[in-house]
């Protein structure tokens, strides 16, 4: 008997409490909180938040994300993303703001403010609220986040500074400010690196280039072209990045559903098929997005990167590329860092 108690013990001494589970719903509830200008006189944008609403004590970093339209969109249309997002432990900062002049926001500069209010007064907001009692939200350890030319927006915010941002996460990034090409504003140069370096995932919707109306030419172009999007961005990072591309899906298949639905009646992008489930592919975003920032900020161990580099275990069809750093021969579960340079890195292997 006490031999059988014996190799129970030990059984148990050596199982994990919890396994990794990118793909499942954290241990966290989580409260979304909408803040507005009109309410708070230093603060310009509306910032939508999502918190783990938890009384024990946390150090959760701090996602800050551009939605699409270069920060037009509503956090209403990312809620379901993110609140798996937040669950894992996160603090989401989503600003946007209707009617803001475009080309001030593509310039990026604009994020510094929201950071600057959040550092500032978001726990005090939350404490009032009585939410997240336990919650510190950690601006030392941010990840910057973008959906199609949100990213752009995030690019050239890290053209100026690193800040206190340790990877950079792009969904369908799109390059430029306007879908004809009409203003010529891009973040990237092809055949250049970026003048920083940080780690990166770059996802990709692979619906992203085709059209969603074929039969007007040029009248409707792709939501993500082939030459503005995606690759443009994974090929200027310098640094070590991944690439994955969900075959399968469009351009605002990521969005809550009534949002995902209104483009796809408008064909205003590209959309799934009815076959292909749009809560999988939120699942299989949100399980990357946590994925990346636990492997980055060191919060799991470094062989959690299969979840970004093996198709198998994904739970929608994807194909994957990887890339290590022409900067370092660091491995980014080591990194936790930007570099940043007035030009950009020369185009050079280690």
């Amino acid at each position: 008997m006490l031999t059988h108690v014996l190799v129970f013990i030990a059984v148990l001494a050596g199982t994990p409490a919890s396994a990794f589970d990118p793909f499942s719903i954290g241990p966290y509830n989580v409260h979304h909180s909408t803040y507005y200008p009109l309410f708070n006189w230093d603060l310009h944008n509306l910032v939508d938040v999502w918190v783990p609403d938890t009384d024990e004590k946390l150090d959760a970093p701090v996602l800050l994300f551009v939605g699409a339209f270069g920060g037009l969109i509503s956090g209403n249309a990312y809620n379901q993303l993110f609140e798996r997002v937040a669950s894992f432990g996160f603090v989401v900062i989503q600003p946007w703001m209707l009617g803001n002049n475009p080309i001030t926001n593509y310039e990026g500069v604009w994020l510094e403010s929201v950071l600057s209010w959040s550092e500032e007064h978001l726990k005090e907001k939350l404490t009032s609220e009585g939410l997240a009692a336990g919650v510190q939200p950690d601006h030392t350890n941010l990840i910057l986040m973008g959906h199609s030319a949100g990213s752009h927006v995030g690019v050239e915010f890290l053209k100026h500074h690193c800040g206190n941002v340790k990877g950079s996460l792009f969904m369908s990034p799109v390059d430029g400010v306007d879908p004809y090409g009409i203003i010529h504003m891009d973040a990237i140069t092809p055949g250049e690196y970026l003048n920083y370096a940080l780690p990166s995932l770059v996802i990709m919707a692979g619906l992203d280039p085709i059209k969603g109306i074929n039969n007007l030419g040029d009248l409707v172009p792709a939501c993500g072209p082939d030459n503005m999007s995606n690759m443009r961005f994974y090929d200027a990072m310098p640094d070590n990045t991944w690439f994955i591309n969900a075959t399968d899906y469009g351009h605002g298949d990521c969005l809550d559903d009534g949002f995902a639905s209104a483009i796809e009646w408008t064909h205003f992008c590209a959309s799934a098929d009815d076959d292909k489930s749009r809560d999988d592919y939120r699942v299989f975003l949100a399980g990357e997005i946590v994925t990346f920032a636990k492997l980055v900020l060191g919060q799991e161990s470094c062989d959690v990167v299969k979840f970004m580099e093996e198709p198998s275990i994904m739970p929608v069809k994807t194909t994957v590329l990887q890339k290590g750093s022409c900067i370092s021969d660091m491995s980014a579960c080591e990194e936790a860092r930007c570099l940043w340079q007035e030009d950009p890195f020369p185009q050079q292997n280690l």
